[in-house]
């Protein structure tokens, strides 16, 4: 009897260890704090058309998802997620701005109060501007306008 109870607890170890095993990819919080997946019932739903990342829109917010699971939020712009633009796209954590590119990972923290998409490696961001509502539009007011590069470093 007394073998037979160290045995089950061994046995409910190693399965306890497989099961955790074999469970999404804990994110290295040195080089990926944003990092968060999607439910397994709810990826294996998506339709990645061959895709290795789509945008799909969850609780009205939209994310890039990896086939992997991995996504992260996105701005919107016309309806819709915000595009890939010289490889990068924008998102926006604890109400600033950032970029990310298609593997998910953040290349440029999110530190800017806005920032226009890239184009030709370059992007206009803003620090110190703040949004203001009227009549139904939003505009810009204020702040610091400056162009950075892919490296987040200001070249005008």
């Amino acid at each position: 009897m007394k073998y037979f109870l160290k045995y089950l607890l061994f046995s409910l170890f190693i399965f306890s260890f497989v099961a955790c095993s074999t469970s999404n990819p804990i994110p290295n919080e040195a080089t990926d704090s944003t990092a968060s997946y999607v439910d397994k019932a709810y990826l294996q739903t998506l339709d990645f058309k061959g895709k290795e990342l789509i945008a799909v829109k969850i609780k009205g917010q939209y994310y890039y998802v990896l086939k992997s699971g991995k996504k992260i939020s996105t701005l919107t712009y016309d309806g819709k997620a915000d595009e890939f633009s010289d490889g990068l796209a924008r998102t926006k954590v604890n109400g600033k701005i950032g970029f990310f590119n298609k593997n998910l990972e953040i290349v440029l923290k999110p530190i800017y109060d806005f920032a226009f998409p890239f184009h030709d490696g370059e992007a206009e961001i803003c620090t110190g501007c703040q949004e203001k509502k009227t009549d139904g539009t939003s505009m810009l007011d204020g702040g610091t306008w400056k162009k950075i590069n892919r490296d987040g470093l200001v070249i005008e």
